[in-house]
């Protein structure tokens, strides 16, 4: 019985190590073109991060009382007030938070923030912001800052200012308004983001103001037509447990009257 021939395989690795060699070759002579592109590749996004303007954001998270989902002042009556035959008005729902959010985003809101002094200008003409003096800096081609008016030098006043409607497309980029994750949570939140750190934070201050006070001036009239409405009506019914209600909701009614009269004298 003969024994199997043993064969000796031999391997060679003579190709690979030539193409390594070879690969080394290119990436060593090209090391100039390499740095080269690296170095302008740098530069570039350097150049870039200082063309970028600093955007600064103001934001606050808001507590709205009352921001749940409430009915009519009214709709509590509606069974007592149909057995005395007494029309009340609809009851209607109500989300308050999603009211204000409808109120910061109207164009009307807007119109009624741009006759206060420089909203106008640091919206649509600011330029750079000097962190040096802190002042916002203008475009001087659309904008005077010492005489207050638009357009060049020499050219009539005014006649290139920004209308509310081309205002309005920067507004809504600048001017963040939203509920939070659970819309019945009663909080909002709202953010200014501008060039500027310091009109950010005024003009959101001045945003928070101005609709505070358009909600308060809507639950003093709401009241006033809900107080003249009951006491119509109070003279109209002689069932005792309807006077009643109605004496309760009178009652409702002028205390929201007050606080909100409260909140605008500390304002």
């Amino acid at each position: 019985m003969t024994e199997p021939e043993q064969t000796n395989q031999k391997f060679s690795f003579g190709d690979n190590e030539t193409d390594l060699k070879e690969f080394i070759d290119v990436v060593w002579n090209g090391k100039k073109l390499i740095i080269l592109i690296t170095a302008v590749s740098f530069l570039c996004s350097v150049f870039y991060a200082y063309s970028i303007t600093n955007q600064y954001k103001s934001a606050a998270v808001l507590s709205l009382a009352g921001a749940q989902q409430q009915s009519s002042p009214l709709s509590g009556m509606s069974g007592l007030a149909s057995l005395a035959g007494i029309s009340l008005p609809g009851s209607s729902t109500i989300n308050k938070g999603e009211l204000v959010i409808a109120t910061v985003e109207t164009r009307s809101f807007l119109k009624h923030l741009m006759t206060f002094d420089n909203v106008l200008a640091s919206l649509m003409a600011a330029k750079t912001f000097d962190t040096d003096k802190r002042v916002l800096i203008f475009d001087h081609g659309k904008y005077n800052a010492k005489s207050k008016t638009w357009g060049r030098e020499g050219e009539l006043p005014n006649q290139s200012a920004p209308s509310v409607q081309q205002t309005y497309k920067k507004y809504l980029k600048t001017v963040k308004v939203g509920m939070g994750r659970d819309s019945l949570s009663g909080f909002m939140y709202i953010s200014v983001e501008h060039i500027s750190p310091i009109f950010a934070k005024e003009f959101l201050e001045l945003i928070i103001s101005e609709v505070n006070e358009l909600m308060r001036q809507k639950d003093l009239n709401e009241s006033a037509n809900a107080l003249e409405y009951l006491k119509s009506q109070l003279t109209k019914t002689s069932l005792l447990e309807m006077q009643n209600s109605i004496n309760q909701l009178i009652k409702t009614q002028l205390q929201k009257q007050m606080m909100a009269k409260i909140a605008m004298t500390m304002s």
